[in-house]
């Protein structure tokens, strides 16, 4: 779905494919091996604690879908197998981020049980359809910034794909600190998703809990 082409539309060189894919291959601004955005694994715990490991969740942590979005080279995904979560998928449009995803996945002990993590090549605007409903959690770090950054009308496109793949009463957590009160109103429409929490006033990024609504 993504292409080169569509750097045209970029608002910003954060919104470009040809940025990401030369920073993964080691030539941009940011460490190619691992950079965690925003906020880091303890920062992010917490979330996970109050508002999905909650009272209502019938599931162990090891048995939660957890879709990570926009991956880049993130260690997120290592964090939450080390703390249990087995039923990961990351995705990326980039396949240099990718590369890195396994890279960090080798500093697992060897013989870890990886069969339920999966990793993908993928553009957020236009998922998996067997992905419907798929997942309990979604958690994303400066993903949906880039996507805003990328051009006119690519954040509602992700929101709505990302909304599709969560199930009914489904979580998701997004870590932002660039897109616009009034396109993640938009975005995140409280007619379609209950605001558990609003990062508005957060100092570095804004913590946002969402919650599907049925």
């Amino acid at each position: 779905y993504q292409n080169d082409d569509d750097d045209a539309e970029a608002r910003s060189q954060f919104g470009t494919k040809s940025y990401w894919d030369a920073m993964y291959d080691g030539m941009g601004d940011f460490s190619s091996d691992e950079y965690s955005w925003y906020y880091g694994w303890e920062t992010i715990k917490p979330f996970l604690l109050k508002y999905v490991l909650d009272d209502e969740c019938t599931l162990p942590k090891s048995q939660l879908s957890i879709l990570i979005p926009g991956c880049g080279n993130d260690p997120l995904l290592l964090d939450l197998y080390n703390a249990g979560y087995r039923c990961l998928t990351a995705f990326d449009y980039s396949s240099g981020a990718i590369e890195r995803q396994r890279t960090l996945l080798e500093y697992l002990p060897m013989g870890s049980d990886i069969d339920n993590v999966e990793l993908r090549v993928e553009d957020a605007r236009c998922l998996p359809d067997k992905w419907g409903s798929k997942f309990d959690v979604i958690i994303e770090k400066g993903a949906l910034d880039a996507i805003y950054l990328s051009g006119d009308g690519n954040f509602q496109k992700s929101t709505k794909e990302l909304r599709r793949v969560l199930r009914g009463g489904g979580i998701c957590i997004s870590v932002s600190g660039v897109v616009p009160v009034a396109s993640r109103n938009d975005g995140f429409a409280k007619d379609e998703w209950e605001w558990l929490r609003d990062g508005s006033n957060d100092l570095k990024a804004g913590c946002f809990v969402f919650k599907k609504m049925s």
